[in-house]
C-alpha cells in the first residue's frame, strides 16, 4: 500500500499548486490562505467524527507551525510562477534529512549529504543567470521564492511533529484536527491584519471552484502522506513526494502557460538528490 499512497499524494500535490496559484492571484494573502485551508478542512466533513479533543490538542503545535508555513506558501504562489514554487516546496526534504537524524534517530550518511547538496544546487536552475552566483541572486530577489524557502523550513519541523504524533494513532482524525487549527489561526491572522468580511465573501464567490479543487487536493494529499508514514520513514516519504514537481510543471505549462525551460533540469536534479537521500 505504500507505493499507492505515495502515488495518490504525488498526483494531488501536483495539481494543488495550480489551484493555489488561481486562488491567491489578486487576493489578500491571509484571505486566500484561509480559503485554501478552510475548504481543505470542509472536504474532511465525512470524517469529522474521527477527531477527538485529545487529537485536537495533539494537533495544536504542528497546526500553528503550518498556519505560518502555508500562509507563506500561498503568498509564494501568488507572487511567483508555480513552476518555481513547486521545486522550492521540495527543499523541505533537505531540512528533513537533518531534522530526522536529530529528532527521529534516522541514519545520516555521506550519500544523504551529497543528495542534499545536489538539491541545493538544483534550485540555481530556477532563475538561471550568467553564473551560479547570479542564479542564486535572481532567486533571492524574488519575494515569492524567499517566502517558499522559509515555508519549507517550517514545513520540515511540522513533518517531524506529524511523525511523532501519528505513530499508532489515527491519521485521519489528526488530519482533520490539523486543518481546523490551521484555518482558525490563519483567519485570526487575517482579522488582525485588517481583512474585512467582504474580502472573504469575494474570494468564495469568485474562486469557489478552485477552492473546492484545491481543498480536495491539499487535504487528501496530506492524508496520503500520513498513511505513507506507516510504510516509509519521514526522510524517505517526503523526498518521494517531490516527484509531484513534474506534475506541477506539466500543468503549469498547460493551464498557466508558464515557460518552464531549464526548470525541468532543476526538477531532474532534485529527484536525483532524492535518490541519494533514499
Amino acid at each position: 500500500m505504500g507505493p499507492i499512497w505515495m502515488g495518490i499524494r504525488i498526483l494531488l500535490l501536483g495539481y494543488e499548486r495550480i489551484a493555489g496559484n488561481k486562488i491567491s492571484k489578486d487576493s489578500p494573502t491571509f484571505v486566500s490562505a484561509w480559503g485554501f485551508f478552510f475548504f481543505s478542512f470542509l472536504v474532511f466533513a465525512p470524517f469529522f467524527h474521527t477527531m477527538t479533543v485529545g487529537i485536537f490538542v495533539k494537533a495544536l503545535l504542528s497546526g500553528v507551525i503550518y498556519s505560518v508555513s502555508f500562509s507563506l506558501y500561498i503568498y509564494g504562489l501568488g507572487h511567483e510562477d508555480a513552476s518555481v514554487i513547486a521545486p522550492l516546496y521540495n527543499l523541505n526534504a533537505v531540512f528533513l534529512v537533518l531534522l530526522s537524524a536529530l529528532f527521529l534517530g534516522e541514519p545520516f550518511s555521506w550519500k544523504r549529504f551529497l543528495g542534499a547538496a545536489l538539491m541545493v544546487y538544483a534550485i540555481s536552475f530556477l532563475k538561471k543567470g550568467e553564473n551560479i552566483a547570479i542564479s542564486y541572486k535572481n532567486l533571492l530577489e524574488s519575494k515569492g521564492a524567499i517566502s517558499m524557502i522559509v515555508s519549507s523550513v517550517l514545513m520540515a519541523f511540522g513533518r517531524i511533529i506529524d511523525r511523532k504524533m501519528t505513530i499508532g494513532g489515527s491519521p485521519m482524525g489528526y488530519s482533520v484536527a490539523v486543518y481546523l487549527v490551521i484555518s482558525i489561526f490563519i483567519f485570526a491572522y487575517g482579522i488582525i491584519s485588517g481583512n474585512r468580511a467582504k474580502d472573504y465573501v469575494a474570494l468564495v464567490k469568485g474562486k469557489f471552484v478552485y477552492l473546492i479543487l484545491g481543498g480536495i487536493c491539499n487535504a487528501y494529499s496530506y492524508v496520503a502522506l500520513l498513511e505513507a508514514f506507516n510504510y516509509y520513514g519521514v526522510s524517505v516519504a517526503e523526498p518521494l513526494s517531490m516527484l509531484s514537481v513534474f506534475v506541477t510543471m506539466l500543468f503549469a505549462k498547460l493551464f498557466l502557460k508558464e515557460r518552464i525551460g531549464l526548470r525541468v533540469v532543476a526538477a531532474v536534479l532534485l529527484c536525483l538528490g532524492a535518490v541519494l537521500i533514499y
